[in-house]
């Protein structure tokens, strides 16, 4: 449960802003300045952040709500250019030189980074939650919360208020772009504020402050924010900024509540164009956001299976052989599913459909009525699977469990379990059809890319 805990960590402690640094102050130089961003369309900028988060982690445990403290720091180092789109106004593509974090929950750290097969990153959105995804194939939901920062750098520029401003004018951020600068679901109240405080030769800086109220996760969230960042005159952009967060979240059906400060330092510089960024290496990438490269990517912790899913699901627990995922859609569960894998079956001797909805009958036991569709096909890769859906109930309520028995030709089995009440069946959709679709197996060593565990402190 920690370690699962430890995970969901990185959601919140990575999902926030961060350090306010000292600077000498500006003296007056001009009594106003056209405040608007007018980067170079094919110009390559250099942006390095640093985040520090501290707080704690509340849960429920039982009828009890337990709190364990946290510590986060993570280094994200990108060269960043823009990539224009007909659909979509506002697209960068970044090649991250580092992307890595050291995670403490309690006595339990952990060291997630960013995969160097997966470098290549697009980030795309307008005032809404940006969308990260690489097009080099799926993240993995740790590299996901790594990369989803608050004061996103594709963002920070519509901080400004795009007219010329005096040394004490000031002007109000509107609550779609608090969205996405603080990676929320949606903002429902904000009186943050932005005030021009100096100007030199070089640069104006701006000051920043005020609360926000939002949803994450279908959960209420309330922020205080103060901050600061400096507008370069020269290149039209802002170019560096510090913020610190005082977050309060609410337990949620997939998160851990929240009660964090979380500074937040980005320096951003003209570069040169890396080569992973040169218009010959991406002709031949898909560019656009496809199932295959926003799914996120999950490896068993035993290593027996992978499965990709989309972002609708999350990891709850994976011990004890069972892997745990809960499907959250606006707010609400739509349905869980637990994925166990079973012994390897004699290549010889396959199980039939008909043993399998007799493990289900005797599963279910009392709750079961009866059996609304089974089926048995075989995919591309091989692997047999069966399908049954049951139908009963649970304390009045009509519950639909949909079952998969996943075998390859060598023997190993997957069984996958969704639960699901009868008012979310058209929620679900074709959700359980599709995460069964990406099972693969792995060899008995996990060979999939996790987060490293480092020893324990005491």
């Amino acid at each position: 449960m920690r370690l699962q805990l430890v995970r969901r960590a990185a959601a919140w402690c990575l999902s926030l802003g961060i350090t306010l640094l000292t600077v000498a102050p500006l003296s007056a130089a001009a009594p106003s300045v056209l405040l608007q961003a007018e980067p170079d369309a094919e110009s390559t900028v250099r942006v390095d952040v640093v985040v520090e988060a501290a707080g704690e982690l509340k849960f429920r445990e039982k009828e009890t709500v337990k709190s364990l403290t946290t510590a986060v720091t993570a280094r994200l180092g990108y060269e960043e250019k823009p990539l224009p789109s007909a659909e979509v106004p506002l697209r960068s593509i970044r090649a991250y030189r580092t992307a890595e974090a050291k995670i403490q929950v309690d006595q339990t750290t952990l060291e997630p980074k960013l995969a160097a097969e997966r470098n290549l990153v697009i980030v795309q959105g307008t005032d809404a939650q940006p969308l990260v995804y690489s097009p080099l194939g799926p993240l993995s939901t740790d590299e996901l919360e790594l990369l989803q920062i608050p004061f996103n750098s594709l963002l920070i520029d519509a901080m400004l208020p795009n007219k010329e401003a005096a040394i004490g004018d000031s002007w109000k951020l509107q609550d779609a772009l608090l969205t996405g600068l603080l990676n929320l679901d949606a903002v429902s109240a904000s009186d943050v504020s932005s005030k021009l405080a100096e100007i030199d030769a070089e640069s104006a800086r701006v000051e920043f402050q005020g609360s926000v109220q939002g949803a994450l996760g279908g959960v209420a969230a309330e922020f205080e924010i103060t901050g600061r960042y400096k507008f370069n005159l020269k290149a039209k952009r802002i170019s560096w900024l510090a913020a610190l967060v005082k977050e309060k979240r609410a337990i949620g059906h997939v998160e851990p509540g929240v009660v964090a400060t979380t500074r937040i330092q980005m320096v951003i510089a003209p570069a040169v164009e890396p080569e992973e960024l040169h218009a010959a290496n991406l002709r031949e990438l898909t560019l656009d956001p496809v199932p295959e490269t926003v799914r996120l990517s999950y490896a068993s912790i035993p290593g027996k299976f992978r499965l990709e899913h989309d972002r609708r699901w999350h990891v709850m627990t994976d011990a004890r052989e069972v892997l745990s995922l809960r499907m959250v859609d606006r707010g609400e569960l739509i349905a869980q599913c637990n994925v166990r894998s079973i012994p390897l079956a004699d290549p010889e001797r396959r199980p039939t459909l008909a043993q399998f909805q007799a493990d289900i009958r005797r599963s279910l036991d009392a709750h079961f009525r009866q059996f609304a569709k089974v089926g048995e096909s075989q995919n591309s890769l091989g692997q047999t699977i069966f399908r049954a859906e049951a139908v009963g109930t649970v304390q009045e309520l009509e519950i639909h469990w949909v079952y998969y028995l996943v075998c390859d030709p060598n023997g190993r089995q997957v069984v996958l379990a969704f639960t699901v009440e009868e008012p979310m069946l058209e929620r679900l959709g074709t959700g359980d059809a599709d995460l069964v679709g990406t099972v693969r197996f792995l060899a008995d060593e996990a060979t999939a890319a996790r987060p490293t565990p480092a020893p324990a402190t005491r």
